[in-house]
């Protein structure tokens, strides 16, 4: 909440700082040009030499431009330092930028409008006016080189998948939709406890299916969970159905499976199915023996695994330190993915979380390993 607090702080002192310039900026204008329109009207009684003042007139007005020039590129300059020092400050806040755009517009309009009107005042030549134009577009084009500068920082920032498992009912697609994260939900195949999954996966951009695989101890396994003595001809049926009924699926990790996994010839059976698909597995690691990195070797298959389970302990604390490695994983590694389930204590750790995952970049599987 601290943090919450000072970034606001933060950000309410970028706008203050903005606001004053803008001030002092107008107003320096004002000065300015007051002076230029002194001129003009001395020059506009005297009738005498009328070729000469007029000489004069434009000699004038060229010097008050380019003194206006130097005034407006030192205030430019100013304004840019500033906005630099404060976005490293603010670690990664996509908010800052569109903070800084909203400000460079409002100053841009506020500028040109103050210039075009002191033009109608003072009968400032299309020359002079030009001028002022293309001033105020030059520092609107190193503004925005300043925001795509900060903009590019977020490119590079270390990325996190999080892959949400058993998912099987409206409850847990409203609740998890709720955080506003970009998670990687796995839905349970369709069956009788949960008939409804294929159209639940379909509200999200991006779904897994959450496969259930036979456990070495696991005392309430799914329906119609695989098991190693299974056939091919069964597997190969179980993996076609669910291709048909998620209709763009690509990636299935699977639900227990520690006895299922550490199976090779199982393995050689699944990964046999999930390649006619053109399914990719990713595996859940619920054993250190499984067989799937030696199995996708052999049959030169991309091998995902899980780096990190967010909730073994269904509380709030160890939630977030998991969280917390998984982060530092992630920035250390360059990318990192970690399991979790549709909890109530993982939920509320996750958004409770928010500060910590703005250090990463949260992707889907499909923006990593492709689609």
């Amino acid at each position: 909440m601290l943090k919450k607090k000072i970034i606001q702080i933060q950000r309410f002192l970028i706008i203050a700082i903005l606001f004053l310039l803008c001030i002092a900026l107008a107003l320096g204008i004002l000065l300015k040009y007051q002076e230029l329109k002194n001129v003009t009207n001395h020059l506009a009684k005297s009738k005498d030499n009328q070729q000469e003042n007029l000489v004069l007139l434009d000699d004038k007005n060229q010097n008050k431009i380019e003194i206006f020039e130097d005034f407006y590129n030192q205030d430019k300059n100013q304004s840019l330092a500033i906005l630099e020092q404060e976005a490293q400050k603010i670690d990664n806040d996509i908010n800052l930028t569109k903070m800084i755009e909203q400000n460079v517009s409002l100053e841009k309009n506020s500028t040109l409008e103050s210039n075009l009107s002191l033009n109608n005042d003072n009968n400032l030549s299309p020359k002079n006016v030009s001028i002022l134009e293309n001033n105020s577009s030059y520092m609107e084009q190193n503004l925005s080189t300043n925001i795509q500068t900060i903009q590019k920082k977020d490119k590079y920032l270390p990325k996190l998948a999080i892959i949400i498992d058993d998912m099987a009912n409206a409850s847990q697609v409203r609740n998890l939709k709720a955080l506003n994260l970009k998670l990687n939900p796995s839905f349970f195949p369709p069956d009788k406890n949960h008939p409804n999954t294929p159209k639940l996966a379909s509200d999200f951009n991006f779904y897994m299916v959450h496969l259930p695989l036979a456990a070495i101890h696991y005392n309430k396994p799914e329906l119609d969970t695989l098991n190693p003595n299974d056939s091919e001809e069964r597997i190969f049926k179980k993996i076609a159905q669910i291709k048909k009924d998620f209709k763009n699926l690509k990636y299935i990790n699977n639900h227990t499976g520690s006895l299922f996994t550490s199976n090779e010839k199982a393995m050689k059976h699944l990964y046999k199915a999930l390649k006619s698909q053109n399914l990719l597995f990713v595996d859940s690691k619920t054993i250190g023996n499984s067989k799937a990195l030696k199995v996708s070797k052999e049959m030169a298959m991309i091998y995902i695994q899980r780096d990190i389970f967010l909730d073994n302990e269904d509380n709030v604390a160890y939630v977030k330190k998991q969280l917390e490695s998984a982060v530092k994983l992630a920035q250390k590694k360059g990318f990192a993915i970690a399991i979790g389930h549709p909890r109530k204590n993982t939920l509320k750790a996750l958004e409770q979380s928010k500060n910590l995952l703005d250090k990463v970049e949260l992707v889907y599987l499909s923006e990593i390993y492709g689609k």
